[in-house]
């Protein structure tokens, strides 16, 4: 009976998500219980209301994936590691893009990555860079904002047209270089990084 009950509920935030990334947030119960074919009845046997499932989509989405990097990305070399994440990041949004869009129409999730613990992983990332001395530019709180609204504005990009095939390539080679390393070295390191996340995906 507990497994059951948890597939119903991945279902229902599956189905959310999948409803929020065609219409925001004006969604209304009905909209998720119909995609995922179930009746109201059962949508409140496990959420109280539209917002109790807007809580359960966001960290699903957003939270999940930061948890997952952050133990997958074994490497000590701060611009390493974090080139590898962001890449891994963005491959998900090429790949999943419903997910990405719901992600992008929520403002609870807007306010999550801002301020919330998965942007903590990148945080202490680009802190280490920085203290190690690989990363040569000082990485303060504006400087993080800048990192996570670049891979935001990526993200947006990325689901609403078509992009170059080493558009990711790119993305993460402009990061490091904002971060201080040398224009040669920054493209070594997103190249082998680009590399990884995609590995990462396939192990």
């Amino acid at each position: 009976g507990h497994k059951k009950k948890e597939r119903t509920r991945r279902q229902l935030v599956a189905s959310a998500s999948e409803v929020i990334a065609e219409r925001g947030e004006s969604f209304t119960a009905s909209d998720v219980t119909e995609r995922a074919g179930m009746s109201n009845g059962t949508f409140y046997n496990y959420f109280e209301d539209r917002a109790a499932l807007v809580d359960a989509v966001v960290p699903e989405v957003v939270g999940g994936f930061a948890q997952a990097s952050d133990a997958l990305v074994d490497e000590t070399d701060p611009a390493l590691r974090f080139a590898t994440i962001t890449a891994r990041a963005l491959h998900r949004a090429e790949r999943w893009p419903e997910d990405t869009r719901a992600l992008l129409r929520l403002d609870a999730a807007q306010r999550l990555i801002a301020d919330g613990a998965p942007t903590e992983y990148l945080r202490a990332d680009l802190i280490r860079g920085t203290e190690s001395g690989r990363f040569s530019a000082d990485v303060d709180e504006v400087a993080a904002d800048v990192v996570i609204g670049s891979i935001l504005f990526a993200f947006r990009r990325m689901v609403s047209e078509p992009v170059e095939h080493d558009y990711v390539l790119r993305i993460v080679t402009q990061l490091l270089r904002s971060l201080g390393l040398e224009p040669a070295e920054a493209a070594s390191v997103a190249h082998d990084a680009v590399a990884a996340s995609a590995q990462l995906d396939v192990d």
